[in-house]
């Protein structure tokens, strides 16, 4: 994309956005977020809301030019693109969109789909699509609140350009960090291969725990000094263990650094991660785990700005490199990407799922969750033999 008066420079791509530019330069990477509407839609109302979306969110009206010494974001004038699927089943149109990379030598990075019965039945959805270039997940349902926003007729002021995530963390104050007892050592991890790509729909499964159960557990949760993020990783621990036998399950975990660091909710990556290690013995119950898993992610947190810094000095020189990168970083037996409790202020959404994501890592397993309208959501997302493993985790959440 040529610096010119209709597609001007915004700024360089960050170190840890490049990163992910050079991964995805051999592996696409792109994830849905789905949105379930109480009221039908049409494709048009749906591109008018998306083009003012992309006046208030200035990362969904880029490309990426990379032609001179380092890679930097250009504005667009393109819309988003809208696609029709009709059917009544999202998870159909979701496994599609692993199936078809983003360009990302064009703009803008994002594109929607519209999945709407042709009988009327059944409501709509929209699937939110991004390269992961210019959002992590957090930011996205951050862009589909703001859709929804959008969609109830409210004007939303446009937001300036986000700034890189290593430039925003070196202005912030470095805290002192607790001394943390040393961790049991854990058995090296396999390391992770490249799946290449071939255009194959990955499997995807969902469950869901209602109201009055979500909030059961977020109070059991809070009972044995645990999180619901930390009993999923133990749930999660417990399932993967009886279908492997595994002595110990590794389950990576993005750490959100806006609510690690309190910073403010733009549409951009914003993330580190962090490799939760469990041991799920005969010995071992739900909470126990979950304890284990909780002290793990809190430590993660409180070293969360070092660590994104860390990542981001790496400095590949390539996508070969960048790739060895991610995969020493990310090898787990499950990812899970928990983006929070949804609360857009509209009553316009009956259910948001995802993220739904696949990296192109040989049998990975990605499980998105979202907690909307007062229910905890699981989307999982694999290529691998995963069957019922969802529900298999929300039976270990809700047992006595």
């Amino acid at each position: 994309m040529p610096n010119t008066n209709a597609h001007p420079f915004l700024r360089p791509l960050g170190a840890f956005e490049n990163i992910i530019d050079l991964y995805i330069s051999r592996n696409p990477v792109q994830f849905s977020l789905v949105v379930e509407l109480a009221s039908p839609l049409s494709a048009q109302q749906l591109a008018h809301a998306l083009a003012l979306l992309q006046q208030t969110h200035p990362l969904l009206a880029v490309g990426i030019d990379r032609t001179g010494d380092r890679p930097a974001f250009h504005g667009s004038t393109e819309p988003i693109p809208v696609r029709q699927f009709r059917g009544s089943d999202w998870r159909e149109a979701a496994a599609q969109e692993q199936t078809r990379p983003v360009d990302t030598t064009g703009s803008p990075l994002a594109r929607a789909t519209l999945v709407s019965d042709a009988s009327g039945d059944r409501g709509t959805a929209v699937l939110l699509t991004f390269s992961h270039q210019i959002t992590d997940g957090r930011g996205a349902l951050r862009a589909a609140h703001d859709l929804l926003a959008i969609l109830d007729a409210r004007t939303l002021p446009a937001r300036p350009l986000p700034i890189d995530q290593e430039s925003l963390l070196e202005r912030l104050p470095q805290a002192e960090q607790p001394v943390a007892p040393a961790p049991a050592p854990a058995p090296e991890p396999t390391v992770a291969t490249i799946r290449p790509f071939d255009a194959s729909a990955p499997r995807i499964e969902i469950a869901e725990l209602d109201p009055a159960t979500t909030e059961h557990l977020r109070t059991t949760a809070r009972a044995h000094a645990s999180t619901v993020q930390a009993a999923l990783c133990a749930a999660a621990a417990q399932a993967l263990t009886a279908r492997t036998g595994a002595e110990s399950i590794r389950i990576n975990v993005p750490i959100d650094l806006r609510s690690a660091l309190d910073l403010e909710d733009d549409v951009v990556n914003r993330f580190t991660a962090t490799t939760v290690v469990l041991r799920a013995t005969a010995h071992s119950t739900l909470w126990s785990l979950a304890q284990d898993a909780t002290a793990q992610l809190r430590a993660a947190c409180d070293a969360a700005r070092d660590a994104a810094l860390m990542l981001a000095s790496l400095n590949p020189a390539d996508g070969a490199e960048a790739e060895a990168a991610m995969l020493a970083a990310t090898t787990a037996d499950l990812e899970i990407t928990n983006l929070g409790v949804s609360e857009p202020d509209t009553p316009s959404a009956v259910a948001i799922w995802g993220p739904t994501m696949t990296t192109q890592v040989h049998d990975e397993r990605i499980l998105g969750v979202v907690t909307h309208a007062g229910s905890l959501r699981l989307v999982l997302t694999s290529h691998s033999e995963t069957q019922g493993l969802p529900a298999d985790i929300v039976s270990r959440l809700t047992q006595p």
